[in-house]
């Protein structure tokens, strides 16, 4: 997130046009003052206006449940939330969406515990036609189990299957009321799903572990086994006219990737072998597969949830039962449902949120209208240049945890390729010009001491590293100036202050110059006093510090203003016009915000002024729409936010659009080559692969 003096090989020629900096946007749907449960959503025609709908369980603050709709209206919006509480019992759990009573309008299963005598119970509520539904009618039930509908009493009426620690068949009565369960052992809870996969005309099930063939009166014959797990969905994916599956792992198997099973026609499976995603994969439990032909063609495709990526999967059939991995979609993911909501011909996604779905719009080949993801490495940060000399931006990786760094050549369109070796090895680093041929070169502080410098070759690769001021703890570096010669040197903070080394042109660097400033971190340069030498200054325990600097790579004395709710990162940039560099640093606020510091242009800076901004971590001061008044792009929780510069130092609200949880790093160029400034996300959660999402800036 620093800004280096001499930015290297990225000419970004943006004009001012005027534009509006808009990625494309997230269409998201919420419920205020509630939260929506993560175990059930569908889509249905809840009101009988022909139109698709969605539908959700939700729990208000006060511990209330509801059912709520999101009604469509055929053009990929929905109007107001409908909601209807739901009363009588705890612990609600909603099972399933389907028509009870043969009037054309999907109902609701419901289960929990009587709020009095705490006895499992099952309730049906009929739908209204209008979006809302009636009190629901009780069952004495068998517990919370997964739930799915289907005839297997052979009459031809919606029976319900409730899966359990045991199989438990509810005959219905065709009026949305149901008989006394028939049951059937078996000693696992597990995911339902229905089929006739031994093709007799009687309906039977699978948990995704093992089938269980229906003799036809509610009955099933003992478990053949297949072997998968939880999620669990049905088609022909091998276009045999046999029922198939894809499943989960099982529980017990890491990473959680699917499996697909191709059946024989007997009940039987074949498993065909893991879908690799390239980081593990998580299940929303009976809501992580979407089945649809998103790619228009007569092959049957998968929509996977993706936790690892905060996103959706998209995987393409190939019409013989394997799948080739597609996209992975932005959005924080519980479930998803597939649908033409905007009469468009092709297959939407809807995707569920903590507070509603968005709305991703297909676009009849397999990808969709929403911001696309792709694999990273195990970097920690991100850096944006022109590596092999062929005009795309190029980004590199930096990364302990592979021992290596990597560099991911840019295809030119907004994609990057696999990653290559980089042999300077650190948690982020600095691109520039080191030895002045024109080749970006990359430097770095190998293990926390010392600098290394990994010279490029041009072509995407480097040569191994060589090392100065070793021996040294430094924490940053930062490119720039200081000695006005024309060649780039280095800075390198530490905790006793910060170390000066200069450069030859050729790649090489004199002895460091240590200059003492106490706890001098969180470093920026630019000329504060406007002398026309590099200045540095510093963000640290609530103090702004500036070394003005001396035009022979020493420094005066420090300066400091106060800056009490930050102690992180810091941009530099005019944001006011007035000649005076200012700056912006993260602050310590609660919800997050960012310090806006106008500068006095004598190396002091007015009083902070917050700027709130929703879980703030990482930014950039760039002019996004080319108007000529500096913006800023913020990164932190799972948004990217643009906010617009009015070129007083004051700001526009913010614009936001969905990114993976657990950024890590940002950078900003004209990626896609159409002179608008594009910005790249370095993401990762836990110990999975990093993510890297980058946002093409639409201009409108």
């Amino acid at each position: 997130m620093r800004i280096p003096t001499l930015v290297l090989a990225l000419v970004l020629g943006l004009a001012a046009t005027g534009l509006q900096a808009q990625f494309i946007p997230e269409k998201s749907f919420t419920v205020p003052g509630a939260t929506l449960d993560k175990t059930f959503l569908a889509k249905g025609d809840f009101n009988h206006d022909t139109k698709l709908d969605v539908l959700f369980s939700a729990t208000t603050t006060s511990s209330q449940h509801e059912l709520v709709v999101f009604p469509g209206n055929g053009a990929g919006t929905f109007g107001a939330p409908i909601v209807t509480p739901i009363n009588g019992l705890n612990n609600v759990k909603i099972g399933i969406a389907g028509d009870l009573n043969g009037d054309g309008v999907p109902d609701v299963v419901i289960s929990g515990n009587d709020a009095v005598q705490g006895i499992a119970e099952i309730g049906v509520m009929l739908a209204e036609e209008t979006g809302k539904f009636k009190a629901p009618v009780f069952t004495r039930g068998s517990g919370a189990g997964f739930m799915a509908l289907g005839s297997f009493t052979g009459d031809n009426k919606v029976d319900l299957v409730v899966i359990e620690k045991g199989i438990f068949v509810y005959p219905g009565n065709g009026d949305g009321t149901f008989g006394s369960p028939i049951e059937s052992q078996y000693t696992n809870a597990g995911c339902v799903a229905v089929a006739d996969f031994n093709k007799d005309g009687k309906m039977d099930i699978t948990t995704g572990q093992d089938v269980f063939l229906g003799n036809g009166d509610g009955t099933f014959q003992p478990a053949i086994s297949v072997g998968g797990g939880c999620d669990v969905a049905v088609a022909d994916f091998n276009k045999d006219g046999i029922p198939d599956l894809i499943t989960g792992a099982r529980y017990s198997h890491y990473p959680y990737q699917p499996k697909v099973f191709l059946g024989d026609g007997t009940g039987k499976f074949v498993e065909t072998g893991n879908i690799p995603l390239g980081s593990p994969a998580g299940y929303a439990a009976g809501r992580g597969f979407s089945i649809a032909k998103f790619s228009g063609d007569s092959n049957f495709d998968v929509a996977i949830a993706n936790p690892s990526y905060s996103g959706v999967t998209i995987l393409i059939g190939s019409g013989d039962g394997t799948f080739t991995v597609g996209k992975t979609y932005i959005s924080s993911i519980s479930g998803t449902l597939s649908g033409d909501f905007n009469s468009g011909g092709s297959i939407d996604l809807a995707v569920q949120t903590s507070t509603g779905f968005s709305l991703l719009l297909g676009k009849g080949d397999g990808t969709f209208d929403a911001q696309a993801t792709q694999p990273g490495s195990l970097g920690t940060s991100i850096r944006l240049a022109d590596f092999n000399g062929d005009g795309k931006p190029d980004l590199v990786e930096f990364s302990t945890t592979t021992n290596s760094s990597s560099v991911l050549l840019g295809n030119g369109d907004g994609t990057f390729g696999t990653p290559g070796f980089v042999p300077c090895v650190a948690p982020d680093g600095v691109v520039g010009d080191f030895n002045g041929d024109k080749k970006p070169d990359i430097a770095v502080i190998p293990g926390g001491y010392g600098v290394e410098i990994c010279l490029g070759n041009g072509d995407g690769t480097f040569g191994t590293g060589e090392y100065f001021d070793e021996g040294v703890q430094h924490g940053q570096l930062l490119t720039g100036d200081f000695n006005h010669d024309g060649k780039l040197d280095l800075a390198a903070s530490d905790v006793g202050g910060v170390n000066i080394l200069l450069g030859n042109g050729d790649g090489t660097f004199k002895t460091a110059i240590p200059t003492a400033a106490s706890n001098f971190q969180n470093l920026v340069t630019g000329d504060f006093n406007h002398d026309g030498k590099l200045d540095i200054a510093a963000n640290y325990n609530g103090v702004i510090t500036v070394l003005l600097g001396k035009g022979d790579g020493t420094f005066q004395s420090p300066i400091t203003s106060p800056n009490p709710n930050a102690n992180g990162v810091v941009a530099v940039g005019d944001l006011n016009g007035d000649g005076n560099p200012d700056l912006v640093t993260v602050a310590g606020v609660v919800g997050g915000g960012l310090d806006i510091l106008l500068g006095n242009g004598d190396g002091t800076f007015k009083a902070p002024k917050l700027l709130k901004v929703a879980d703030a971590l990482t930014f950039q001061i760039r002019d996004v729409n080319s108007d000529g008044k500096l913006d800023l792009i913020v990164a932190g929780g799972n948004f990217l936010h643009v906010i617009l510069g009015k070129g007083d130092g004051t700001f526009q609200a913010a614009k936001n659009f969905p990114a993976p949880l657990g950024v890590l790093s940002l950078a900003a160029a004209n990626i896609n080559g159409d002179n608008l400034l594009d910005v790249a996300i370095l993401s990762r959660r836990n110990t999975s692969p990093g993510t890297l999402t980058v946002y093409l800036n639409q201009g409108h």
